[in-house]
């Protein structure tokens, strides 16, 4: 059977040595299979779950399009199980305690999903301190991140989680997938570029612990990506396994440095943005759709000032607490400004960072270019998969699109080009007419 883990085969065996940082990487994850299919597949995770009380959760339709390939392959390795198909879910912090309470007596849950539906039985399964084996019906990070993201009392909040014991993912089912889940699975992770240089420029100026390792892992399968994402919706096994890896490998990230840096900056801010004050006029677009056009726009400020910025020096912004209290509700504002304030230069920072730049800039820059894709590149990948490119393709008005633009960079602690472009005054720049 052909083995299309790549790098993460050594991850899981321990013996993955950084290039930059020389030390020897693992990860908490005893299985992960990418295969043309799981039919007659022996997994390793089996000799646990024999003779267990273990529970099947899938969502209805990610049930419909996985669910008896799974179910078939579960029995063709000796598993025992009962099914709960969940024809109505919300990715809340109240549902996800219900359902943890009512599924506390299994000891394995093994997961049929993607996204949301993964994050609740990562919730539930460290909540009850179960085995967790997931089975991605498309494409999500979520599956290999330690954290999870569900809403309470209206707010997206991010909490620490269970790793699934195993993960698969069948190649033959992802042929499948609606293309739209896979232009958005591509424009999730084409944000490397964008998230290496809003990080590695955040150490430069506020000493930012920075690790290059996720980066390293993903370059082969990026490169491969830019050149080729016209063959996902074709089905190549290649490019649907390069997605695969790329996708798991952002999770993954996660894992490895402690933080989502590595796979969620400048580009996912804007994508925050729209997710929490769109309201009722959100298009029903997706997370990776969204993802996607906003990483152009944060490309396109960060090849400017970057290719184009022999001198980079910061203006003063006047940012107060009373302009979030306008921006945001009381009960998210005082958060959000204390947030805020960590990566802030008021006026006696101000002063020290444009000492620092004057003398230290142009190394920087230099470094900075090394990693740097062109806008055009990343535009071209999207556009030969089909993907969205722009704010007029999510459905999202100019107006809107101009006030994520401008406000998202307030929404946390994270120091993008986003930041840079109001501190040098130029976000005008990169808004659209109305």
């Amino acid at each position: 059977m052909t083995d299309y883990l790549g790098v993460i085969n050594s991850l899981i065996k321990g013996d993955y040595i950084s290039p930059s940082s020389k030390e020897k990487i693992s990860i908490p994850i005893e299985e992960i299979k990418i295969v043309k299919s799981i039919i007659d597949l022996e997994f390793k995770f089996s000799n646990k779950l024999f003779n267990k009380k273990n529970l099947i959760l899938a969502g209805n339709n990610s049930y419909k399009a996985f669910g008896d390939k799974v179910e078939s392959s579960l029995k063709n390795n000796n598993i025992n199980y009962d099914l709960k198909i969940l024809n109505n879910y919300t990715s809340s912090l109240e549902f996800a305690r219900k359902l943890a309470d009512v599924v506390k007596d299994y000891e394995n849950i093994i997961a049929i999903g993607s996204g949301s539906l993964i994050d609740i039985c990562k919730f539930i399964a460290s909540s009850n301190n179960q085995k967790l084996i997931v089975f991605c019906s498309s494409l999500t990070a979520a599956a290999t991140t330690s954290t999870v993201s569900l809403t309470n009392n209206g707010i997206k909040s991010s909490l620490n989680s269970h790793i699934p014991e195993a993960i698969i993912i069948d190649l033959d089912n992802l042929k499948k997938a609606p293309p739209r889940l896979l232009r958005s699975a591509l424009g999730d992770v084409l944000c490397r570029s964008t998230c290496q240089i809003d990080w590695l420029t955040s150490h430069f100026l506020l000493k930012t612990k920075y690790d290059e390792t996720p980066f390293e892992l993903q370059y082969d399968d990026e490169s491969f990506l830019l050149h080729n994402s016209n063959k996902i919706l074709i089905g190549d096994y290649d490019a649907l396994a390069a997605l695969s890896r790329m996708t798991l490998l952002n999770g993954i990230a996660a894992i490895i440095i402690g933080s989502t840096h590595a796979g969620s900056m400048g580009e996912h801010l804007i994508s925050h943005y729209i997710d929490m004050f769109m309201g009722d006029d959100h298009p029903g677009t997706l997370h990776g759709e969204q993802v996607g056009v906003a990483t152009l726009l944060v490309s396109r400020i960060q090849n400017q000032i970057i290719n184009n910025s022999n001198i980079l020096e910061f203006k003063n912004i006047d940012i107060s607490k009373k302009k979030f209290q306008n921006l945001f509700s009381n009960d998210l504002s005082s958060k959000m400004y204390e947030q805020f304030k960590m990566k802030y230069f008021d006026s006696e920072k101000l002063n020290r960072i444009n000492f620092y730049l004057k003398q230290n800039w142009e190394n920087h820059r230099s470094i900075l270019k090394k990693h740097l894709l062109p806008t055009e590149k990343i535009k071209n990948a999207l556009e030969n998969c089909g993907a969205l490119t722009n704010n007029e393709d999510l459905k999202i008005s100019n107006k809107f699109y101009n006030e994520a633009i401008e406000n998202s960079f307030l929404l946390r602690d994270r120091f993008s080009y986003l930041d840079i472009a109001h501190y040098t005054e130029t976000i005008k720049n990169y808004q659209f007419m109305e």
